[in-house]
């Protein structure tokens, strides 16, 4: 009877059977997908009657201006009865295109996007979606089946992009723990590092998403390159991925096979008629963020005032400083080269402006320079940061 000992994994490959001879990498792939599908929300911001109705009148308002100044636009400003006709058209045209418009978007008014959650009460999204909720509409959150609650907008990170939910009125029973898939029982400042430290090129991804509100499904991908820029937010060091992104899913967590989290999905970049590219924030930075927004509503940056840097060969250039600000004060100049900062070799300015927008005010960055032939040691206490509106 000594064979009824034989691990199941040991009659499987017996017996061979070809229906349970999962690889190592399905099993981490569905053991990642049943663990963090539960935590993956869709959003539901409503946008106020009111301002639809304020705001379709305010763009008929402007083209009707155009329109009795069309002589100055049409012709080079000869009011001809062709051009008369012609501009009053468009115009016509325009007005019948806003109405259907403003009637669609009465019907559902709403806007679509998804979150994950990150405590018992708390979800991660993005800021440009859910921040349309301070109009004075509602955010609602929805599971596989139904819409489950009211949430609150905590706060909104506009440099990343990044936005955090508070939820009362429901308790998330599964949800990304922050401190233990970033590693963060280390020191912040270790753990942040760490998961900077990306994983390479071609490296198989996953997403969890709800395509046409279908319940959760898992999609996969890969990376395919890491500081891509796009102009949406502040911070731009975004992740390239073929993951599929359907409507209403940006903010989506991604995971590698073993449940790292890798980010969140951002946008989809199109050309024509061209398969689409797809664009992830890396997840320090999204954890970065979403923390500080949990703890103190907010994330407050630090900044060198008074410095354009840009790229040299050589390292990262000074390009120009503006006298009396407090780079020019703490001695730097134009014309120099910062070689590293804090004792780190970079020459890289991407990696330096990283490090100085995820400091926080007054906090002292100490710069190897290079003036000429000779080399300084110049420390320069940060700023607060002013974000675009």
């Amino acid at each position: 009877m000594k064979y009824w000992h034989l691990s199941i994994w040991s009659w499987i490959t017996i017996l061979g059977l070809p229906s349970l001879s999962f690889g190592q990498g399905d099993w981490a792939v569905y053991d990642t997908f049943v663990r963090f599908s539960p935590a993956v929300y869709s959003i539901s911001v409503e946008i106020p009657q009111q301002y639809i109705l304020d705001r379709h009148e305010e763009l008929i308002k402007q083209f009707q201006d155009l329109q009795e100044n069309y002589s100055d636009i049409v012709a080079g400003g000869s009011e001809t009865l062709a051009g008369q006709y012609m501009f009053t058209n468009v115009i016509r045209q325009f007005k019948h295109k806003m109405d259907v418009m403003r009637d669609q978007m009465l019907t559902n008014n709403r806007v679509r996007c998804a979150g994950f959650a990150i405590s018992p009460h708390h979800l991660v999204t993005l800021s440009n979606i859910v921040k349309s909720a301070t109009l004075g509409g509602a955010i609602t959150i929805k599971d596989d089946y139904r819409w489950l609650a009211r949430a609150q907008l905590q706060g909104a990170d506009d440099l990343t992009g990044i936005a955090v939910l508070r939820v009362d009125s429901a308790t998330f029973s599964h949800f990304v723990e922050l401190e233990e898939s970033l590693g963060l029982e280390e020191d912040m400042y270790s753990a942040m590092n760490r998961l900077s430290t990306p994983l390479p090129i071609a490296s198989y991804i996953m997403t969890i998403q709800r395509p046409y509100d279908l319940p959760s499904s898992p999609f996969s991908g890969i990376i395919g390159g890491y500081n891509r820029l796009l102009g949406m937010f502040e911070i731009e060091k975004y992740i390239q991925t073929d993951l599929p992104l359907y409507p209403g899913n940006e903010g989506a967590p991604v995971f590698s096979p073993s449940g790292q989290l890798v980010g969140m999905m951002a946008t989809e970049f199109h050309l024509g008629n061209w398969p689409g590219v797809t664009f992830v924030i890396p997840a320090d930075i999204v954890a970065d963020s979403a923390l500080a927004i949990m703890e103190d509503g907010r994330r407050e940056r630090g900044w060198i005032s008074g410095v354009n840097l840009g790229q040299d060969e050589d390292g990262i250039l000074v390009e120009d400083v503006v006298p009396q600000s407090p780079a020019a004060v703490s001695g730097l100049r134009e014309g120099d080269l910062i070689m590293g900062f804090n004792g780190i070799r970079e020459k890289k300015v991407w990696n330096l402006i990283d490090h100085i927008t995820k400091s926080k005010p007054n906090e002292i960055i100490r710069f190897d320079i290079k003036r000429g032939a000779q080399y300084y040691s110049i420390e320069i206490k940060t700023s607060p940061r002013q974000t675009r509106q």
